[in-house]
């Protein structure tokens, strides 16, 4: 079930669940790169360039791709639409189920989407057609990674020494807890060859999930020497600008990632989270709408909802949107305050405190959470 805390850019929000596909993907951003940085797939493909892949290994040598549902799906992967990459690829399998070219793009696809579990099977039915990509390897343990399955991650690295094998590595050491490790796996893949680009945007997620905004801060202008309009710097770049509580510099952020994918959940939500904050509702309100419609029943986009109402002073709706879902709340902390104050606002002040004071009894330090809890105590009088 999605969560509000799938989306990671507001600090006060908890950390999303350790086998949750969504918090990996945010954690690591499983974003391939887009045209001659870092793509598998660079540039406008033509003849010509098709043909460069096949002798490069990166597509097997089924045929150049021609115009179709194959091409619609590289052509969307170029531009990190990966939903719409996703559906063109198994449009082309459904015509074929034995195209390697298309099963390599849904397979990168689904890596991108943090879909590991499906990227495996994928990974399996291309060694059956012996169509394995060249970089087999890494996209295996990229997809062990998004299942949790480390075991295997040291064995399918080894003899890889690219930029792109030490970012992978230093997130096998994060999963288990080795800063040490994690920290000298992103330090050797400075060094090393290859595109830097992910493992930068890896070691910045890192760090902003720790919230060392100083290591995140470093990490993040690399990658933006090197891809400013990559999807993956965009998104550390709106994750650090929220952290840091520039909401103007975050929603520029995660507009142009939606400019690319318009579907980016990630990019929604962290837009929504911003123009809500710089009053910009004419903005946030058409993209929860557009939210609600493409994820229905997700809660983040139910809490960003109510959040609406609220600012507009509707707090009966706000109250019975997310009375809908009081079930769904526990321990989704941002969506009970809300609906505390909705409560409170509607002289329902018990029911407020009961939800409010544990909450407060964790964070204690919180500032907006003290207030409401005060605020409650002095109307209520309890």
């Amino acid at each position: 079930m999605s969560t509000l805390f799938d989306y990671p850019g507001h600090a006060d929000w908890a950390d999303e669940p350790e086998n949750d596909r969504n918090a990996y993907r945010s954690f690591v951003l499983l974003r391939y790169g887009s045209g001659m940085n870092g793509s598998p797939f660079p540039g406008r493909l033509t003849c010509a360039v098709s043909l460069a892949l096949l002798l490069s290994g990166l597509l097997p040598a089924c045929g150049l791709l021609g115009p179709g549902a194959q091409e619609r799906a590289v052509r969307a992967f170029e531009k990190q639409d990966y939903p719409a990459a996703h559906d063109h690829a198994l449009a082309a399998l459904e015509a074929d189920r034995d195209d390697s070219a298309a099963l390599t793009v849904l397979l990168r696809t689904q890596l991108a989407m943090g879909a590991g579990k499906d990227a495996l099977a994928s990974l399996e039915r291309l060694a059956k057609l012996d169509s394995l990509p060249h970089d087999h390897r890494l996209l295996a343990a990229e997809a062990r990674l998004q299942v949790g399955d480390t075991a295997p991650v040291k064995g399918l690295l080894a003899g890889q020494f690219s930029a792109e094998s030490w970012r992978l590595r230093a997130l096998a050491a994060a999963l288990a807890g080795d800063e040490q490790a994690v920290s000298e796996a992103f330090w050797k893949g400075r060094d090393a060859a290859g595109d830097k680009v992910r493992l930068f945007v890896a070691e910045a997620s890192y760090h902003l999930r720790r919230e060392d905004r100083d290591a995140a801060r470093q990490a993040v202008a690399r990658a933006q020497e090197l891809a400013p309009r990559r999807a993956e710097t965009l998104f550390v770049t709106g994750w650090l600008a929220q952290l840091e509580r520039n909401y103007e510099i975050a929603a520029r952020a995660f507009l142009a990632i939606l400019d690319q994918s318009p579907q980016d959940r990630p990019a929604m939500l962290g837009a929504i989270d911003a123009l809500q904050r710089l009053d910009r509702d004419d903005l946030a309100d058409p993209l929860i709408a557009q939210g609600r419609a493409a994820y229905a029943g997700d809660l983040s986009f139910i809490y960003f909802a109510a959040r609406a109402h609220a600012r507009k002073g509707e707090w009966v709706a706000a109250r019975d949107l997310l009375q809908e879902y009081e079930p769904q709340l526990a321990g989704q902390e941002p969506a009970q305050l809300l609906y505390a104050e909705a409560l409170l606002e509607l002289g329902q002040g018990e029911l407020a405190r009961a939800i409010v004071t544990p909450i407060h009894s964790r964070r204690r330090g919180d500032g907006e959470v003290t207030a409401l809890y005060d605020r409650i105590v002095q109307e209520t009088g309890i």
